[in-house]
């Protein structure tokens, strides 16, 4: 009998035992296969845990250098991730892109052409129905623009979008939506214009602030500050039949790792400064292919480019943290 009764005392200590050593989710990390267009953040959110954490489980020091295909771990989970959420729809109108549809629900276009399966973010159709990402259906209220005072500019031959938002003041993002303009380079001579928030012409910039001017002779890009030159970079440019247009252009946008579907190649630190057609031309560092390879490495100094501006991993990600939306940028021979 004591023999039985310390058995079973032997049991129930070894149970405890187990249920002290063992964790309470026993199930492995989740990996997950980075997938084209993904960013860390869109990762991140998709599974419920933070930036840091990913970057901190995968020894990831630069969050925007992430790759298709990669194997991450997601620290903190344990079984399959829960899909988007997704609880509207929109069914495109003649005249839409996916930047206006974009704008519209106060989403990014990578993340519609994630959720929508869509590889070529300029080709959708009317009457398709498209699933907005984490949305209601409803659109997004953007904030209240700048009061207008009725004052409009007509568009004259030659002028851009960035230099009629320079010589009123305002920015080139806050000037297209103001006239609801899904291209920003799409202007035309003739064309009126709304100017949110002016009077009158901002008075002539005094030469101080910011400005990136790129020399395509010299395969060179100079930024200046208060007219003291910051940076000196060894750039590569629009090879023939792709050449980088010249001209005075502002940044228009940033994005950490942008996705260039028509190539199939991530674009790190990219920074927007002019539209050709359908697509925005920028300055950015070395392309990263589908496979994880870095393109056109050791040509910088060399035109290669498909029109874009491209730098050193190390110098695009110094000038994308120091410039700003709005920066003048100079193309010139």
């Amino acid at each position: 009998m004591r023999k039985w009764v310390s058995l079973l005392l032997m049991g129930a200590l070894l149970a405890q035992l187990l249920l002290v050593v063992s964790p309470a989710h026993a199930q492995s990390p989740t990996v997950h296969v980075v997938q084209r267009g993904e960013t860390l953040y869109s990762i991140a959110r998709r599974y419920g845990v933070s930036v840091s954490a990913i970057c901190a489980a995968n020894s990831i020091a630069d969050p925007s250098l992430i790759y298709a295909g990669q194997q991450l771990v997601i620290p903190g989970t344990g079984a399959s991730a829960p899909a988007p959420s997704s609880g509207g729809t929109h069914v495109v109108q003649p005249g839409e892109n996916l930047y206006r549809i974009a704008l519209r629900y106060g989403t990014t276009i990578m993340a519609l052409a994630n959720a929508n399966g869509i590889s070529d973010p300029t080709q959708i159709r009317v009457g398709q129905i498209l699933v907005i990402p984490g949305g209601t259906g409803t659109p997004a209220v953007p904030p209240s623009p700048p009061s207008t005072a009725g004052q409009t500019h007509t568009v004259q031959p030659g002028e851009t979008l960035s230099a009629i938002a320079r010589r009123y003041g305002v920015s080139v993002w806050v000037l297209a939506r103001a006239n609801s303009l899904a291209n920003p380079s799409l202007i035309v001579p003739g064309q009126v214009l709304v100017i949110p928030g002016s009077s009158g012409p901002a008075p002539a910039p005094s030469g101080g602030g910011k400005r990136i001017v790129i020399d395509l002779s010299e395969q060179h890009l100079y930024a200046y500050q208060n007219g003291v030159l910051i940076y000196s970079f060894v750039v590569s440019t629009g090879q023939a039949g792709s050449r980088t247009r010249t001209g005075t252009f502002s940044i228009l946008d940033k994005y950490p790792n942008a996705y260039a579907s028509t190539w199939d190649l991530q674009m790190p630190y990219f920074m927007g400064i002019y539209w050709a057609g359908s697509l925005e031309n920028g300055i950015h560092a070395l392309p990263i292919l589908s496979n994880g390879q870095t393109l056109w490495a050791g040509y910088l100094g060399t035109p290669v480019s498909f029109g874009c501006i491209i730098l050193s991993t190390e110098n695009a990600r110094t000038l994308y943290y120091w410039a700003d939306i709005g920066t003048p940028v100079v193309i010139q021979y």
